[in-house]
């Protein structure tokens, strides 16, 4: 009994669909890596975007109610209210990590003849990975399920001036 070509294309079409299953299993994955890697990008974009407006708004509310507040001759290192920055934080970002510190600048003030000084506000924050796979790649804190970023942001401090000194 002898078989047309037809049957041969039958036989070729079958073999050919149980090849573009397992072509289409073996780059699944990759695929999938690569979008859920996008995402995952995006998500770790927006939480730093978050924690750089945390720091910048740290920095704010610790230049701002630094003291001495009122206005007297001398020079000295500024005093961090440390109880609002870390309201501050806390409000913003509850499981961050933060350090303050004031940093003298390397000129005087012409008109107070006393140093500047910045605070400058490090905060950090492990960001767990949402989308799966993406640890692998992006994941450096946390057994690789999360992303360990840090913002820092220097503000200078702004000293009442007392006025009339020469330098």
């Amino acid at each position: 009994m002898e078989f047309g070509p037809e049957v041969a294309y039958v036989r070729k079409r079958k073999r050919e669909k149980g090849q573009v299953l397992i072509e289409v299993l073996l780059m699944l994955p990759v695929f999938l890596l690569l979008v859920f890697s996008i995402m995952e990008i995006g998500h770790l974009a927006f939480r730093t975007i978050l924690l750089h407006h945390a720091a910048y708004e740290v920095a704010r509310i610790g230049s701002l109610t630094a003291y001495p507040m009122t206005a007297a001759k001398g020079c000295g290192t500024p005093n961090l209210d440390s109880a609002s920055m870390e309201a501050a934080r806390s409000k913003i970002l509850p499981r961050s990590a933060g350090t303050y510190a004031p940093v003298p600048h390397s000129f005087s003030d012409p008109q107070d003849c006393c140093p500047n000084f910045d605070l400058v506000v490090v905060l950090s924050d492990n960001v767990p990975m949402i989308f799966p796979m993406t640890g692998i790649v992006l994941g450096n804190a946390g057994g690789r399920s999360a992303r360990r970023l840090t913002a820092s942001v220097r503000m200078p401090i702004e000293r009442p001036l007392f006025g009339g000194q020469s330098c």
